[in-house]
């Protein structure tokens, strides 16, 4: 595999780990860090059930992969048109070498292998 690939897969695979954010352990255990400027949020949240609470996580795990995929097609967009490089190591990193960063985080998100180490998928 070159190193451009490696960075590739790294870079969407970093972003993959931190997808979910904290949000669904503060909604259910912690609550939002105890500050003033985070009562009300900690006050909303004690008055729900679990089944509430289990909509709120998916809402908001919901907005925040939107926002992530959101930002993975600007970027994509912004490379792919010459505008933006991706680079690590000194080596650009190609944004398109399976589908695009955002299909391919999708993907990974939902805990597909990547295309080169499906079977019966040769690298390419």
């Amino acid at each position: 595999m070159s190193a451009a690939l490696q960075h590739y897969k790294n870079f969407i695979e970093g972003i993959v780990k931190i997808s979910d954010g904290v949000e669904e352990l503060w909604v259910r255990e912690r609550g939002w860090p105890k500050m003033p400027e985070n009562e009300h949020i900690n006050k909303f949240l004690a008055q729900l059930n679990k089944n509430q609470k289990d909509v709120l996580v998916q809402l908001l795990k919901e907005a925040r992969h939107g926002g992530i995929h959101d930002t993975l097609v600007y970027l994509h967009d912004a490379i792919s048109g010459g505008e933006v490089k991706l680079v690590k190591d000194g080596v650009e990193i190609p944004v398109d070498h399976f589908e695009s960063m955002y299909y391919d985080w999708h993907c990974r998100t939902c805990g597909d292998a990547w295309p080169d180490e499906r079977k019966g998928n040769p690298p390419r």
